[in-house]
């Protein structure tokens, strides 16, 4: 699932017509770029949400031709990361699936994550990187064997080096189903730190190279030169 329904206000006057999904990303749309990444790591079936300017992300998909199957679901209101989702399970299926954040952009494989979430046996398995720049980010503390212990979501005052929640998920439906449909909620705020607290396991992945979050101006002119090709 590619999380696409946020008024994307980090991007300033570009959010107010164009979803952030859709920005230009040296010539093609964000979204198109997202799809060819995930058809390229062995998806089939792909579910974005929308919400802001949702129309236009429909229109995208209308238009889509490619081999995925692509599935819009559209959100009578703004439900967060973890509410978008559970909203999209039935689309989703029983399976464990990936959840990438619609303005993260990467080209780490994702087979190896798949894998360790299934060796770990953990209901969530999150890719991190390891940066010294942590401001505005959410961080993770893990113990030896890579299992989360707590959250810090967006804490002004600390430093690095720290693992950086990259964006990118696999994760376990089961568990996210006994949410209630149509709640809204967050992943790092609400989701993760429930599961903790009764006893489920998160595990980490981490990645090769830090991720690019093309959600403010500054990171969509580093990834427009990063992946421009």
């Amino acid at each position: 699932m590619v999380l696409a329904a946020g008024r994307g206000t980090r991007l300033g006057d570009v959010s107010l017509t164009t979803p952030k999904i859709l920005v230009d990303i040296c010539g093609e749309p964000l979204l198109a770029r997202q799809l060819t990444y995930l058809e390229r790591q062995g998806a089939d079936h792909v579910v974005v949400n929308a919400f802001h300017l949702s129309q236009q992300v429909r229109a995208f998909a209308a238009a889509y031709t490619g081999p995925l199957r692509l599935t819009v679901s559209s959100e009578p209101t703004l439900l967060g990361t973890a509410g978008g989702v559970r909203r999209a399970l039935e689309a989703l299926g029983p399976h464990p699936f990936v959840v990438l954040y619609g303005d993260v952009i990467t080209d780490e494989p994702l087979a190896p994550i798949a894998m360790a979430h299934r060796r770990s046996g953990a209901a969530v398995t999150l890719a991190v990187y390891e940066s010294d720049d942590v401001a505005g980010k959410g961080l993770v503390m893990t113990d030896s064997n890579g299992y989360v212990k707590r959250f810090v979501e967006k804490d002004p005052d600390a430093v690095g080096p720290a693992l950086i929640n990259a964006g990118l998920y696999v994760v376990d439906p089961a568990p996210l189903s006994e949410w209630k449909a149509g709640t809204s909620f967050e992943f790092g705020f609400d989701y993760f730190p429930w599961l903790l607290e009764r006893g489920d396991s998160i595990f980490t992945y981490q990645l090769a190279a830090p991720v690019v979050d093309v959600g403010t101006p500054a990171g969509l002119t580093a990834g427009r030169k990063r992946f421009g090709g």
